[in-house]
């Protein structure tokens, strides 16, 4: 409905309007002249001639209009030169109104107008050939059924010339017989183009009014003559041609105003009616003649005409058949495609979110960069997603998953390519971008990840962490992806929710660290990493209330090489779980054999062992915990679990695993307060005993700096909220002595004691104990 409204509403051809009225000035004149001549008959052929000449104009035009489609514009440009033939063939026919009136009603023409005539119907029937024809066979079928049309068509002309103007009369007038099989071929050529192709390119209103324009055609030029006699002069094809070329006209109009509309396919039809008809007009014919001829030919004419039918019955019932079987396996093919077609997606998107899949990543990759235009690849990992499924679950997870995919593509250009590469990883590609314009984008859609997304009801916010990487000349997908990786990984080592763009300072440190990695793994089954424990004391008189245990590595080659260097790649690694197991154990141990040597009095009283993050969101880490209690005996309360403000920041699995602990009897301390995310709230959600005062607040603590400001503002809340406080990093008597003045009572430092091994600590605990033995004594 939207497709025919669209067409009327545009304004008409202004052709149309001198087109109609020759049509109705050819009509008034042949009637007034038909019964009785009034005037010369010549005269009729003019309005026939004039709307020729419009046509031709009007198809040139509609010719230039379709060029686009050569096909198209090569049929329309035929058509006008068949108008052409046709305004030509008109005058010799005019003349002949002069010369030889009595010729004109049997449509005679001279030499000249019956070569024009014939040239008109060789150049539509060729240029009708040339249209594509779509399915194969079809150029086959189309002429054998004209053919077909032809040959009945000549019967029944040859037979209503002898019924109407004799045997003898008939030899001389041929000329009607071949015009009616020509211009019923041009019916044919039209109509089977219209069941068979949708006649190429045209619009299905246009090729109407192309086949009234041949039916037209026909009737005018071949049947009119023999049921309808008129004076001398006159003839059909003074009113016939006329209204022939308003149906081109029309079909010209038709085809510029509907420009545009897509040409919907032909339907499939299991057979065509044409040499059905043909076959049945002829057997009427035959049954007709053969009653005038006595009872045998009838009887042997309805015989054929009745095993016609039964062959025709049989041959319809099989083709039948065949559209059936035809119908099925269309429908399986269809089904086959889809199968394939979503075989193909699914073996080249992520099922989830319908991205990209890595395979299908790495192609459009290797195809960018084989086009040379510029081209980033941006890795995309969303921070803390684990804790996202551990807590809500796996259904509100790829919810989640499904919903950043909508934002990434709802942000990112046609052109550019996002891609699911597995788990919480997302890959972009960027072609034709540099690397500042790159990051333009990527700020974009950073900025879009601050407003809450949806996800199974729940309002989440997302933090990624990007990495960054620009193509370069001879660059591979696989060279691109790991930069890429490296510098997404150090944004995420950066602290999340950052960018990082590659650069050769990136791979220097990942080839560091991947060294560094690969040598922890190794020392660690060699069991080269140690445990020291440096006291943590009561102020002022520095006596030892508890121990923390700290883990050093005595590399063999390079020497000492602190936790600050090796632990984030034991993060990166996952190799912290192993290793914060082993400490646990050989830490509670350690703190069960100085139970048993020295007794409750002088052994240790509390004993800290610092946890990370990703240890805390590992699955079953508080049954890890109990395990070790119940294996070395110490009883909960003398174990401290010493974890950072950023690992237990943002809830979820890891403060759940805490609270877990603390319902075992463990206490919580939280260690480098301070430079964190340093949230009061943190302080009402962990359940922590204990608040340690960062070194970077005690180093500067003397006279009025800020850091006075601070740590007097930790004792008073660790005192409102009856935590103890704990000072690190204490060095000097001065900031010893200021901190007891503001109120701390414990503290920890190089003042007091470094990190000592297990068999000094044996040491100071045996002099302790030989000093109470003493004071006893006294």
């Amino acid at each position: 409905m939207t497709t025919q409204r669209s067409v009327a509403r545009l304004r008409p051809t202004p052709l149309l309007v001198p087109g109609v009225v020759m049509v109705l000035s050819a009509i008034v004149l042949y009637a007034v002249n038909a019964s009785q001549q009034r005037f010369n008959p010549a005269f009729v052929w003019i309005p026939a001639i004039l709307i020729s000449g419009v046509t031709v104009v009007s198809c040139w035009q509609t010719a230039r209009f379709s060029q686009p489609d050569r096909a198209v514009a090569r049929l329309w440009r035929s058509v006008a030169w068949c108008g052409l033939f046709v305004a030509l063939g008109n005058l010799g026919d005019l003349r002949m109104s002069l010369v030889a009136p009595e010729r004109v009603p049997l449509q005679q023409h001279d030499i000249v107008s019956s070569i024009l005539y014939a040239g008109a119907v060789v150049v539509i029937i060729w240029a009708l050939l040339r249209l594509p024809l779509g399915r194969q066979g079809a150029s086959a079928r189309f002429i054998l059924d004209a053919l077909t049309i032809c040959v009945t068509a000549g019967v029944f002309a040859w037979f209503f010339m002898i019924r109407s103007i004799g045997a003898g009369e008939a030899q001389r007038t041929t000329v009607p017989m071949l015009m009616l099989a020509v211009l019923g071929l041009i019916v044919a050529l039209a109509m089977v183009k219209v069941a068979v192709t949708g006649m190429g390119g045209l619009e299905s209103g246009t090729v109407r009014w192309f086949a009234v324009a041949a039916g037209v055609g026909t009737v005018g030029g071949g049947l009119f003559p023999l049921v309808f006699s008129a004076g001398p002069g006159m003839s059909g094809s003074q009113i016939f041609v006329p209204a022939t070329m308003l149906c081109v006209l029309l079909a010209a109009d038709r085809h510029r105003r509907a420009a545009g509309i897509p040409v919907r396919p032909p339907k499939r039809r299991l057979f065509s009616l044409v040499p059905y008809a043909a076959v049945a007009a002829t057997d009427a014919l035959l049954l007709w003649v053969s009653g005038e001829a006595g009872i045998i030919v009838t009887v042997v004419a309805l015989a054929a005409t009745l095993l016609t039918g039964l062959v025709v019955a049989r041959q319809v019932g099989a083709l039948r058949d065949n559209g059936r079987l035809l119908k099925r396996v269309d429908q399986q093919l269809t089904q086959l495609n889809q199968y394939s077609d979503e075989l193909t997606h699914r073996a080249t998107h992520d099922g989830l979110t319908g991205l990209a899949n890595r395979a299908l990543f790495e192609q459009s990759t290797n195809e960018l960069l084989a086009s040379g235009e510029p081209l980033c690849l941006a890795m995309v990992d969303l921070d803390d997603f684990k804790t996202i499924n551990d807590r809500l679950g796996h259904a509100v997870g790829d919810a989640f998953l499904s919903a950043i995919a909508e934002r990434l593509t709802d942000i990112l250009r046609s052109s550019d390519v996002a891609a699911r590469l597995g788990g919480d990883e997302f890959g972009i590609l960027l072609p034709g971008l540099s690397g500042d314009e790159a990051l333009a984008l990527l700020t974009r859609i950073d900025e879009s990840m601050t407003t809450p997304i949806r996800a199974a009801g729940h309002q989440l916010l997302a933090r990624a962490s990007v990495g960054l990487a620009e193509a370069w000349p001879g660059a591979t997908a696989a060279e691109l992806l790991r930069r890429a990786d490296i510098a997404m990984y150090s944004a995420k080592d950066s602290g999340k929710g950052r960018f990082k763009v590659y650069d050769t300072a990136l791979e220097r440190t990942h080839e560091a660290d991947q060294q560094l990695g690969a040598e922890m793994r190794r020392a660690f089954d060699a069991h080269e990493f140690t445990l020291m424990y440096q006291p943590i004391v009561r102020l002022p008189d520095g006596a030892w209330t508890g121990l923390e245990t700290l883990i050093r590595w005595p590399h063999p080659d390079r020497g000492f090489i602190g936790p600050d260097t090796f632990i984030p790649i034991a993060e990166r690694t996952g190799l912290i779980v192993p290793l914060g197991t082993w400490i646990l154990h050989t830490a509670l141990g350690q703190m069960a054999a100085w139970d048993a040597e020295f007794g409750p009095g002088v052994a240790p009283r509390e004993l800290g062992v610092n946890v990370s993050a990703r240890q805390l969101r590992e699955p079953g880490f508080a049954g890890e915990v109990r395990e070790a209690l119940s294996f070395s005996g110490v009883s909960p309360d003398r174990l401290v679990v010493e974890v950072t403000e950023t690992a237990v920041f943002d809830g979820g699995v890891a403060l759940d695993t805490l609270l877990e602990i603390v319902r075992l009897g463990v206490k919580v301390a939280l260690d480098d307060f301070g430079t964190g995310h340093s949230s009061l709230g943190l302080l009402r959600t962990v359940p922590a005993d204990t608040l340690k005062v960062d070194k970077s607040f005690v180093a500067g603590i003397g006279g009025s700096s800020e850091e006075a400001v601070i740590a007097t503002a930790m004792i008073q809340i660790t005192d409102g909220l009856h935590l103890k406080a704990v000072a690190e990093g204490v060095e000097t008597t001065a900031q010893a002595d200021t901190l007891y003045g503001l109120g701390y009572r414990f503290a920890q430092g190089y003042l007091f004691s470094r990190p000592l091994p297990p068999a000094e600590v044996r040491s100071r605990l045996t002099e302790g104990q030989l000093a109470r033995s003493s004071e006893a004594r006294n």
